[in-house]
């Protein structure tokens, strides 16, 4: 099903943001400038419908939250996701083939679907504005359509009364009272083939599997995704998907044969998922590694570094002030990645609906929504035997849309999860004394009286364990302690709050008789490590401590390129194959040719700079003019039959610097070089005109009050 809106008015769906301090009040866009209608303010415009058909008593107030849910315990039976322009993709598509990045910025998009309104506060006793009340909004144009995919996450009784609902929205966004916000908005149903639609999760056959399999997972965010922090604060993410999160899913698709899933002889891990770069994993870097202060990247992208972990000496840092290095994450290359997060701004709406808007009393307030952006991908493991890895490849195929974490219902969360691959896990023997241990996830453990411990005696004595080495010991720690919580929603209840060993965590280990690295390797420790806690990477000690970071953007640039080559390259003329490249090139046309107006006339204008004789009055009978003619011919004409002499004659000498025609002509020529042979100035002969007019007589009227205030500056001294 999809949700279609057309705006029957302007409308301003507030992003909760300003645009530098020309726009008080932004809209909400993407990352093309294209505007969009985030899913949280779509769904709760239905849910208020809802809630008018319960309180008339035209539906029960069990279909209500059949429907819709119910606080605290009873989630929504659809997901929607936000509502995007009627042809979006291939906007999308359009854009990427244009390669002039000036051309496509972000806000020479969203200038091509909206424009700024400007209002102010008036003093109703004295009937002037109020000081320091101008306001300016960008609001999005009437008539253009967005649709929203709405998907069923279960089956209900009554399917109508959603409809009903999405028929009854009649305003969206701000200032709805005041002419914004009006639409018509429509739950139509699609007819699609779903042998055509649905794409294969499974990059494998259950043949490939063995008794015992790694299998690698990657998800695609095809929306912002809210992975909220243990700690319980909503105003930040996670900047990775934890493995409890999969785990999850697989338990809701097993439903009743969950129970069997578990009890199975190995118990199943579901590795954190972890950002990629180039198609493979990155892990956490270690915390130990550190830089100079005020250190910056050379020429080719590189950042050297001591990993103080493996320091031999403190003369290797002696005369050096080292600060930690912050790097997230690494690439087996090197190469050092972040995540990109945003921020959401929103507000729960007064029970009170006659307020319309947040009070911060009787339950509505603002709040922010942190998450970690679209567009991006992650890839983790999963450990199973047959049994477990068949029956999660069943329910990865029967599974329809897949919506991952907080507010998966509206919005956010919705991804691709693909088993990419699997392998047989083997264990490789090897003995060595000494190892360089990470922890690539956060570890629970306790101790010996059964409570838990943050003590590294503790880590120490499950490596011991693990290894069957009784001499080993844990030396050069470099520790990080992370809160684990959160909230378990079914029951309503706080889960219990904790201190754990943070990822990034690094540290050697040693034995004087030697231990099996083999046994630590993809090795997971400590308490529940089915959701991903647990991760430990293990490598052989290094003999320097000197370690080399990449930044990100360099892997991607073709090899062989040079900084010559790179600005001699230029993008491929633009074809003019949509309506968002065409009024694009079109609004590049009429920014030249205010440009090229007000090149000449600063050329011009020197003549008059010293004299005002007849000057105000003869622009003031041009824009008069202006007013009454359609054409630059029609213009002259009407100037040719000013009788004063002098007016004649200045009027006829203003309207000759500025021929309109002959300005499109060079301008429409110019573009042709700079982007594409086929663009053509798209205004008519007479809309030409007075677009070239209106900017030139306003540069006229400008002039002549510089040269007054000019004029009266002189007096005063």
């Amino acid at each position: 099903m999809k949700i279609t809106i057309e705006l029957l008015s302007d409308i301003c769906i507030g992003s909760g943001e300003s645009y530098n301090s020309v726009i008080d009040t932004d809209v909400t866009y993407d990352d093309y400038g294209l505007p969009y209608i985030p899913a949280k303010r779509i769904k709760g415009c239905i849910r208020e419908a809802g809630l008018e058909l319960k309180d008339f008593g035209l539906i029960k107030a069990t279909e209500f939250e059949e429907i819709f849910g119910r606080e605290g315990d009873q989630s929504s039976a659809f997901s929607l996701s936000n509502a995007y322009l009627s042809n979006y993709e291939e906007t999308c598509k359009a854009l990427d083939s244009c390669g002039w990045e000036d051309l496509k910025s972000p806000q020479n998009v969203l200038n091509q679907y909206t424009y700024t309104r400007t209002s102010t506060a008036v003093d109703l006793e004295t009937g002037v504005a109020d000081k320091n009340t101008l306001r300016t909004i960008r609001v999005i144009e009437k008539g253009l359509k967005f649709e929203a995919e709405c998907n069923w996450k279960r089956e209900v009784s009554n399917k109508d009364v959603l409809k009903q609902a999405v028929s009854l929205v009649k305003h969206i966004g701000i200032s709805r009272t005041r002419g914004l916000g009006l639409v018509r908005l429509a739950l139509e149903e699609e007819k699609i083939d779903q042998c055509e639609t649905k794409c294969s999760r499974i990059m494998f056959t259950k043949d490939k599997l063995g008794e015992k399999n790694k299998i690698k997972y990657t998800i695609h965010l095809n929306s912002a995704v809210i992975c909220k922090s243990p700690q319980g604060n909503q105003a930040v993410t996670q900047d990775y998907i934890s493995g409890s999160k999969i785990l999850g899913l697989i338990a809701g698709g097993l439903k009743d044969e969950y129970q069997e899933f578990m009890n199975c002889e190995n118990e199943v891990i579901v590795s954190n998922a972890y950002v990629m770069n180039d198609g493979k994993r990155c892990v956490p870097a270690r915390i130990s590694l550190q830089k100079e202060k005020d250190q910056s990247y050379d020429e080719k992208g590189n950042l050297k570094l001591k990993d103080m972990i493996l320091l031999k000496s403190a003369d290797e840092i002696r005369g050096k002030q080292m600060t930690p290095a912050n790097v997230p994450y690494i690439d087996e290359t090197g190469t050092k990645v972040e995540v990109t997060t945003q921020i959401s701004y929103h507000h729960q709406r007064p029970a009170d609906k006659s307020v319309g808007k947040a009070t911060g009393t009787d339950g509505s307030s603002f709040y922010q929504l942190a998450s970690i952006s679209k567009n991006q991908d992650f890839c983790g493991h999963i450990y199973a035997d047959k049994k477990q890895a068949e029956m999660i490849m069943d329910v990865l195929e029967s599974l329809n849309e897949i919506r991952i974490g907080y507010g998966r219902s509206s919005e956010f969360g919705a991804v691709d999860l693909k088993l990419e691959s699997v392998e047989t896990v083997s264990v490789k023997s090897e003995t060595c004394k000494d190892a360089v241990i990470t922890l690539a996830s956060d570890v629970i453990l306790y101790n010996e009286m059964g409570m838990l411990t943050t003590d590294i005696r503790a880590l120490e004595q499950v490596l011991r364990n693990v290894t069957g080495t009784e001499d080993l010991v844990l030396c050069n720690p470099f520790l990080r302690f992370e809160t684990i919580g959160g909230y378990n929603v079914t029951w309503r209840r706080r889960k219990p709050v904790f201190s754990a060993l943070g990822k990034g965590s690094a540290f050697l280990i040693h034995s004087d008789i030697g231990f099996d690295i083999g046994k630590l390797d993809g090795k997971f420790i400590g308490e529940r490590i089915s959701e991903g806690y647990g991760e430990i990477l293990v490598e052989k000690m290094s003999d320097s401590a000197d370690v080399t970071v990449r930044k990100r953007e360099l892997s991607k640039e073709e090899p062989g390129l040079t900084e010559k080559d790179s600005e001699m390259a230029k993008p491929e003329p633009v074809q003019i194959n949509s309506d968002i490249l065409a009024g694009l090139l079109q609004t590049e046309f009429a920014g030249r040719m205010e440009n090229t107006i007000r090149e000449i006339w600063e050329e011009k204008k020197k003549k008059y700079k010293d004299s005002l004789d007849g000057l105000n009055a003869g622009i003031a009978k041009l824009r008069a003019i202006f007013k009454a003619v359609n054409s630059y011919e029609e213009m002259q004409e009407q100037v040719e039959g000013i009788e004063k002499n002098e007016k004649n004659s200045l009027c006829k000498d203003l309207i000759g610097f500025v021929n309109p025609c002959e300005v499109a002509e060079t301008i429409t020529e110019e573009m042709k070089v700079s982007y594409t042979s086929e663009f053509e100035n798209q205004w008519s002969e007479e809309e030409t005109f007075r677009q070239a007019y209106l900017f030139y007589l306003a540069e006229l009227k400008y002039f002549v009050k510089e040269l007054l205030n000019s004029k009266k500056e002189e007096k005063k001294k």
